[in-house]
């Protein structure tokens, strides 16, 4: 199991591994630009996903392979590079949830 794989399953236990996470991680990663026409695009990538709340590793890879073809890159290269941003982008879903539950918190009638 590579370092992306292993990042994948961390956001797969966090319940993470949803369409728009996965395109904010390749936003993230600089796999993809961070314009309307590219989301729009790999979100075509993602239409035969059964469902678009919990994507699975062997369907986030098949896209992979999809926009490698499509970038003139190898699968690898683009794993790495989802790799190299996996630790900011994860630290970052931790922060936003913990911060989610501290509002919910501060908010609760006493």
């Amino acid at each position: 199991m590579d370092d992306m794989d292993k990042i994948f399953k961390d956001l797969e236990k966090r319940g993470k591994t949803d369409v728009d996470n996965l395109i904010q991680w390749m936003k993230d990663s600089k796999l993809i630009e961070a314009s309307k026409d590219q989301e729009s695009k790999v979100k075509q990538m993602f239409k035969e996903v059964s469902t678009v709340q919990r994507v699975d590793l062997e369907k986030f890879k098949a896209v992979l392979e999809k926009l490698a073809i499509e970038q003139k890159k190898t699968v690898e290269q683009l794993s790495k590079q989802l790799a190299e941003e996996g630790p900011r982008f994860l630290d970052a879903a931790v922060a936003g949830l913990q911060a989610f539950r501290d509002a919910l918190e501060k908010n609760r009638p006493k």
